[in-house]
């Protein structure tokens, strides 16, 4: 068993250093209004085959624990997550689409046995860390370079789709040129399908990164040895904030704007000096290098934020439209919801027929989305979950345990993002990102 532990926890590191990468076999491709519709799509990742495999080893190993020891304890977030995933079930006899709802039912299980082994496995947990930021920082590095270069490139091993600024439905910022040329910059995806995602995964990256720099700093004491950690910690810092920035989320950038000050608040209540020079140390470099990187390409930054251009009117259009039909959605089918992944389907049914797939969208609210798809009771649920969370963490803070105090800014970020943005719930690799960090923030042990 000792061995088959270890292949549980390399696994582990394994999968999610993977996690951001979207290698898949697509068994049936999604086709709406004769377009490709990705939320319609049916796939198998790479990362389900090698998380699938982790969890049977996994549970191989807990059955014959239970049964040594004999004893079982539930916690309970464990009757939340029961209650979820019955209205999810519930909510498949509800949808147009059923293969469809039984598919997102499946990734949701896939998620639940990731948070199940990231709360119950035995591993290290900064190893695990440095496991995820090391693939995050890799998107990272792919979207700095996607959106210097204005290009990108396809490979179905690496699950990279190409994309193209000039190209309908391609995530990009247009502005009008000096000489009133309109120009059409390609925003960073890195290998993500959109790059909210990968702002998304940069915002928690980053203030994970800022967690494990603050906590390090104060265990180093040898001096050659600071400086080779203030030297690397410089140069993540500068790629995650210049992938951050290129992405051009406003949904991440707000979020991260909600986990730093989170952070910032809890240094100061719990009067922690050495953490508040570090945090604004780290503050001061990444300033610096957001007013370099704005003052070539502020323009771009100050368009997303203003809806005066064509584009970023029609995202802004687009996006309370889609709060007003998730509305109208809830108010039809509010009590089981339209059936889990099949709220495009539904807005296809109840709007012009002939508008073009990627118009189909889900709502830009997490929680709008919850209501929709399964109902009122699971996004009670939902809701339920976060609470619990938030409680467990706030209860600790008076006890020494710094991660769970850092966790609070994850879920300050988490739920921001929730408020503006969809792809923690509707796609893949969010429902699994979610469960991740939710496991992270409800791991019992320490570091």
């Amino acid at each position: 068993m000792k061995n088959v532990n270890k292949i549980i926890e390399y696994g582990l590191y394994l999968l999610v250093f993977l996690l951001p990468w979207q290698t898949r076999w697509i068994i049936k491709a999604g086709e709406l209004n004769s377009g490709y519709w990705e939320y319609g799509t049916i796939s198998l990742y790479v990362t389900d085959i090698l998380l699938l495999a982790v969890l049977g080893l996994f549970i191989v190993s807990s059955l014959k624990k239970q049964v040594e020891s004999r004893k079982s304890k539930v916690e309970s977030y464990w009757w939340i997550i029961a209650g979820l995933e019955l209205t999810i079930f519930i909510s498949i006899f509800f949808a147009a689409d059923k293969f469809l709802a039984i598919y997102k039912y499946g990734i949701f299980l896939l998620g639940v046995g990731l948070f199940w082994l990231i709360v119950s496995a035995n591993y290290n947990k900064t190893k695990l860390y440095l496991s995820l930021l090391a693939g995050i920082f890799i998107q990272a590095c792919l979207g700095i370079w996607q959106f210097l270069t204005q290009s990108s490139f396809s490979s179905k091993w690496l699950g990279v789709a190409i994309h193209r600024a000039g190209e309908l439905g391609t995530s990009v910022i247009e502005i009008i040129a000096t000489d009133g040329v309109t120009e059409r910059w390609l925003r960073a995806y890195g290998g993500l399908d959109h790059p909210n995602m990968l702002g998304g995964i940069l915002a928690i990256g980053l203030l994970l990164f800022i967690y494990q720099s603050i906590k390090k700093s104060s265990q180093l004491s040898d001096q050659k040895s600071k400086i080779y950690k203030t030297i690397l910690n410089y140069f993540l810092l500068i790629i995650f904030v210049s992938g951050l920035f290129f992405s051009f989320s406003r949904a991440a950038w707000l979020g991260f704007a909600a986990g730093l000050i989170t952070i910032f608040i809890l240094l100061l209540w719990r009067k922690d000096f050495k953490g508040q020079k570090k945090l604004l140390e780290l503050v001061l470099i990444g300033g610096v290098l957001v007013f370099i990187i704005f003052s070539a390409y502020g323009d771009l930054a100050v368009t997303r934020f203003k809806a005066e251009s064509r584009l970023e009117e029609k995202s802004y259009v687009e996006r309370i439209s889609s709060m007003k039909e998730a509305k109208e959605i809830i108010k039809d089918k509010w009590l089981f919801g339209a059936g889990i992944g099949n709220y495009t389907l539904e807005v296809h049914k109840r709007e012009d027929m002939a508008k073009p797939s990627f118009y189909f969208q889900p709502a830009h609210n997490v929680f709008l989305l919850v209501w929709a798809e399964i109902g009122i009771f699971g996004m009670l649920f939902f809701v339920s979950l976060l609470y619990y969370a938030c409680y467990s963490l706030i209860k600790n803070l008076r006890r020494d345990k710094n991660f769970n105090v850092y966790c609070i800014c994850l879920l300050a970020a988490m739920i921001v993002m929730f408020l503006v943005d969809h792809w923690w719930w509707s796609l893949h690799f969010g429902v699994l990102f979610f469960w991740l960090i939710m496991g992270l923030m409800l791991k019992e042990k320490d570091v």
